[in-house]
């Protein structure tokens, strides 16, 4: 059972200049993890996750539709220690299969959204789901930050 007082729940209007009150409430939320490795380092790749996903929300979820709606679950769980953000919009799903892996070796200016999720999450799960789209991200926050190497970077078969 999830301790209600570590959950933080936030329904933001999908649009860009909304988009740092999610931010800075992650950062409010992790400075308050005690014995956080890195907490610096954690903080800001946790947050730079989080854009990710809300950008693609806000381009391509919502993508000729009038703006709407990010909602937004923030958990703080144990055992281990981890945080938990889920992120859910009525926009247009997508079929993360048929997002090409970027080339890494050739110059690109987009693409590189999931990658950058697998990376810098230690779970990263898209479901569509009935006139919904839910993000599941999950990050370990306790034992020595490891970064996850670039071979390592392949999305489970349901992402």
């Amino acid at each position: 059972m999830i301790d209600q007082s570590e959950v933080i729940e936030l329904d933001l209007p999908a649009i860009y200049k909304y988009l740092n009150v999610l931010s800075e409430c992650l950062a409010a939320m992790l400075v308050r993890v005690e014995d956080l490795p890195e907490q610096e380092i954690q903080i800001y790749n946790i947050q730079l996750a989080v854009q990710e996903v809300c950008t693609n929300i806000v381009d391509h979820a919502y993508a000729g539709m009038e703006a709407g709606r990010i909602k937004v679950t923030l958990s703080l769980l144990e055992s281990p220690k981890r945080l938990s953000i889920e992120l859910r919009d009525t926009g247009n799903s997508f079929d993360p299969s048929l997002v090409a892996e970027p080339d890494l070796e050739v110059g690109q200016v987009h693409g590189f959204g999931l990658f950058l999720l697998r990376i810098l999450m230690d779970e990263v799960n898209y479901e569509p789901l009935y006139q919904s789209n839910c993000w599941r991200l999950i990050k370990v926050l306790e034992g020595p930050v490891q970064a996850k190497s670039l071979e390592d970077n392949s999305l489970p078969d349901k992402l």
